[in-house]
């Protein structure tokens, strides 16, 4: 068989993101199957004036530490990447030069319109494209109707990868493979059931190779890490109707009879530490989970014992009720450095009933204070503008916050994604106009039409949640005044961030 090309892209206009596992997945596979892959990287492209960049935008609303390292002069040692103004110019000499047989995207919802944009920039090459990812996966009759795509995955791709590419190479029909919907000339599209999900222990240990070393830096806590991802898990326990998770756990129960949520084995999770820390210098690591405390103690013992070794500080996800003080005590006797936790509402009785979440609010501050037996910082995650939602109950927000004392907290505006029950529920509601409208970051402006809470009082609600939590209540009036979308209420905005920054300075 010919030497076949895979040039693949996972769209993302930040520049500190993490690495994608994804894309070392993929490019592990195609190599031990005897296929060259290569990725391009879009994140060194300034994408600014036409994606959102959530790290500006948590940065401009008090949600993470101010930096005490600039940024470019921490990556100041290393080559930069040679990147153009043109991202799209920049695409079409790789293609060009590289000259795959195949172009593979993997995106979000909130990324799919960047992917196009890519894709539909080197379709005169007449190549065959692939789009897989989040939104393939939830949305997939609107992805397979795109211009620029020919072929979509639904769900996981490592058990189809190879067997498409191998058959698009030699330019013959992939209908058939699992997970893999094709469009026919006559317009009708074959849509082939969901692959059933992979052993996570059967996944290629990780491999930097498809990365510029520039991308191993991140920032945490106001400092710039030579940081990696080490997944865990994947799926979510949880039913939350603003997440895809329970979709997706409905979706292969329904075409393939088991659960999407499972975990990695301690043992595999070490193999990834064992590499990033022997052979890539790894300062920091992220572990990659909505919840690593769904290992049971057991495991974490395990893991701890195995972690012991390296020590080197780590982040991990979690929720409040489900925080056990014996497993953060052992994380914490080998690294375990800071935990973000999503509390998303803070009315009980709302968030029962619009979200999902059922437990009462003296419960997580109880759990919560297990955490500040520790030398660690803990975060907390929240979102205004759910469906129904008015600007009285997101008060109960900020003041469960402001009881929770977090090291940092972050709000986000709702967004209704494809694969979502709030996102149909927003539609029923009259809340969404145009169904079929794709949903932006979580740190953009709300696509909601609510009467009863206005998109611009969401976003200014969200922008001022910090200083809601930083100030006291007799300074709350004046904060109210920088919800205001207005040069004024801009003003007062940016008075007041200064205000605490030298607070937080001094």
């Amino acid at each position: 068989m010919a030497h076949i090309k895979v040039l693949f892209i996972n769209p993302n206009p930040r520049s500190m993101s993490l690495i994608s596992p994804v894309v070392s997945i993929f490019h592990s596979i195609f190599a031990a199957n005897g296929i060259e892959m290569r990725f391009f990287d879009t994140s060194f492209h300034d994408m600014s004036e036409e994606y959102a960049n959530s790290d500006t935008y948590m940065s401009d609303n008090l949600e993470v530490k101010a930096f005490k390292e600039n940024y470019a002069d921490a990556l100041g040692h290393l080559p930069k990447f040679p990147a153009s103004d043109d991202v799209c110019m920049d695409f079409r000499r790789e293609v060009e030069s590289f000259q795959p047989d195949v172009i593979m995207a993997s995106a979000m919802e909130s990324t799919v319109t960047f992917a196009l944009k890519l894709l539909g920039s080197v379709r005169d090459f007449r190549l065959p494209h692939v789009l897989g990812g989040v939104f393939a996966t939830f949305a997939p009759e609107k992805s397979i109707q795109f211009d620029a795509v020919d072929y979509i995955c639904k769900g996981e791709g490592e058990r189809v990868i190879v067997p498409l590419v191998r058959l698009l190479a030699e330019g013959k029909n992939p209908s058939g493979l699992p997970g893999i919907w094709t469009k026919n000339s006559d317009g009708t599209v074959n849509k082939g059931l969901l692959a059933p999900p992979i052993d996570l222990d059967e996944i290629p240990r990780f491999d930097v190779a498809p990365f510029h070393e520039r991308r191993f830096y991140r920032a945490m806590a106001g400092r710039v890490y030579r940081m990696f991802p080490v997944e865990t898990h994947r799926g979510c326990p949880l039913r939350c109707t603003f997440c895809n998770s329970p979709i997706q756990d409905d979706l292969y129960r329904d075409e393939v009879g088991t659960r999407y949520f499972r975990k990695k084995s301690v043992k595999k999770v070490m193999e990834d530490v064992r590499y990033f820390a022997e052979e890539c210098d790894a300062e920091y690591f992220f572990f990659w989970a909505d919840n690593l405390l769904s290992y049971s103690r057991a495991e974490i013992d395990e893991f701890a014992r195995a972690y012991a070794d390296y020590r080197i500080p780590f982040f991990v996800s979690s929720y409040p009720t489900t925080l056990d003080e014996h497993k953060v005590e052992r994380l914490v006797e080998v690294g375990l450095d800071r935990l973000g936790m999503g509390i998303e509402h803070g009315n009980e009785d709302f968030r029962a009933r619009i979200i999902n979440r059922r437990y009462p609010n003296d419960k997580a501050i109880e759990c919560v204070k297990v955490l500040r037996k520790y030398p660690i910082e803990y975060s907390v995650n929240n979102i205004v503008g759910f469906p129904t939602e008015t600007p009285e109950l997101h008060w109960d927000t900020v003041r469960l916050n402001r009881a929770l004392a977090a090291h940092t907290s972050a709000c986000s505006v709702f967004t209704p994604f494809h694969g979502t029950y709030l996102r149909e529920f927003s539609i029923e509601k009259g809340y969404l106009k145009d169904p079929d409208v794709l949903a932006p970051t979580n740190s953009e402006e709300s696509i909601l039409e609510m009467p009863q809470f206005p998109k611009e009082r969401i976003y200014g609600k969200a922008r001022t949640f910090n200083l809601y939590l930083k100030f006291p209540e007799s300074r709350w009036k004046d904060i109210e005044k920088a919800e205001a979308l207005t040069p004024e209420g801009h003003r007062i905005w940016n008075e007041l961030k200064e205000e605490c920054r030298l607070k937080d300075a001094a």
